[in-house]
């Protein structure tokens, strides 16, 4: 095997893990508990389709945590556009609820192998911590938890 082939089969072989959080626009609340079931299949099939392992999913009313492993080639952004569109078109057709629309607010963070345990645990408890915090609240404990600090969005120029 030269080393070509050998840093093929070695990239084969490399995961790497994004913890993503897709927001639910204006407060609204679409994913219900009639849908749980349904709606985690069918976002476990998309992730499938596209190339990701759903290591870990959590239905929230008003966002939708994920845990997923690919591999480094992968182009994440891609597919967090093509969840959006086929998660929108379920919660249309399955719902009493009508059209939602997404939050142009995305959490994602790369996670090591090593966090994976933690991170089960997180999604375990989201339904217990959403009693006592709203999703705002949320938001800046994962910036706390990740020492992230909350930069102001900056627009980016198109090229003519």
């Amino acid at each position: 095997m030269n080393v070509v082939q050998l840093c093929a089969k070695t990239l084969r072989m490399i995961r790497v893990y994004y913890h993503m959080v897709l927001f639910v626009a204006h407060g609204e609340r679409p994913f219900d508990a009639s849908l749980d079931a349904d709606i985690c299949q069918f976002i476990k099939t998309v992730l499938r389709y596209k190339g990701l392992t759903c290591v870990e999913l959590c239905v929230m009313p008003d966002h939708i945590h994920f845990l997923v492993a690919t591999r480094p080639e992968h182009t994440i952004l891609k597919t967090v556009e093509t969840l959006k569109y086929w998660i929108q078109d379920f919660v249309l057709r399955h719902s009493n609820q009508g059209a939602m629309e997404w939050s142009d607010r995305l959490w994602l963070v790369s996670k090591s192998p090593a966090d994976i345990q933690s991170m089960r645990k997180y999604f375990f408890k989201q339904a217990e911590y959403h009693i006592h915090a709203d999703t705002e609240k949320e938001w800046n404990d994962l910036l706390d938890w990740e020492e992230i600090e909350e930069e102001a969005p900056t627009e980016i120029a198109s090229i003519d």
